[in-house]
């Protein structure tokens, strides 16, 4: 009863590793949320263009 029921999580001990996955993920942050801009902005001209 005294074995350990939880899981085991690899984690990553490398702070430049660290690093390199935040910047990855920043990166794609920024481009959904361009992306979104552009979608609102097409999105806009198209209902402006309409009237």
């Amino acid at each position: 009863m005294s074995e350990d029921k939880t899981k085991k999580y690899e984690t990553v001990e490398n702070s430049a590793e660290i690093h390199k996955q935040r910047k990855r993920r920043n990166w794609a942050i920024l481009g959904v949320l361009l992306g979104f801009i552009a979608l609102v902005y097409a999105v806009t001209i198209v209902k402006m263009g309409m009237k």
